[in-house]
């Protein structure tokens, strides 16, 4: 059985890049001038969903988060 955590992280960064992909192809298609998620963003977006998603599940307890840019494992 994989790790629930590694396996909520994967889930996010999918979910992140699928949300990125569906918001650029409809910016595409609805606007002038799109502005497109960024591909240096889906990492970022990617850990707002973990951090909630974790949250969720683990109830609404204090948990620490690294910065964006920190490293969350040595």
């Amino acid at each position: 059985m994989q790790d629930p955590f590694k396996e909520l992280m994967f889930r996010s960064f999918k979910d992140a890049m699928d949300l990125a992909d569906d918001y650029n192809r409809w910016a595409g298609e609805s606007f002038d001038e799109p502005l497109s998620v960024q591909a240096n963003a889906i990492p970022q977006m990617a850990m707002m969903l973990y951090r909630c998603r974790l949250q969720a599940r683990l109830g609404e307890g204090t948990i620490d988060f690294p910065e964006a840019d920190e490293r969350m494992f040595d």
